[in-house]
């Protein structure tokens, strides 16, 4: 098991890759297709009913969209997900942090 909480990018090598409001011109992310599974993955044991953080509900789309500025930055800064456990893989910090600047669409 692992600890929820505490995270960032004790290595320095957090990227540099927020997307740009123009990148969501065409944008298709959206809740149901792209961020929830992720979201399901890897910030539910924590940030779900029982869990530790489960003040920070992200279990679902409504507990997501209500802190989706919160979520962003502590995606964007490496916080989350907390380091001793494996960090977002490219595609879903890139799908994540794309639908969020882009208003975090539920469909």
């Amino acid at each position: 098991m692992f600890a929820c909480g505490g995270g960032g990018s004790s290595d320095g090598s957090c990227p540099n890759d927020l997307p740009d409001q123009s990148e969501c011109e065409g944008d298709v992310t959206n809740y149901q297709d792209d961020a929830a599974a992720i979201i399901d993955a890897r910030c539910v044991a924590c940030h779900g009913p029982g869990g530790p953080e489960a003040s920070r509900d992200l279990s679902t789309y409504a507990g997501v969209h209500g802190q989706a500025d919160a979520v962003l930055r502590q995606i964007y800064s490496c916080r989350m997900p907390p380091s001793g456990v494996d960090p977002l893989d490219p595609e879903e910090r890139a799908t994540l942090l794309l639908w969020l600047v882009c208003g975090a669409k539920e469909n």
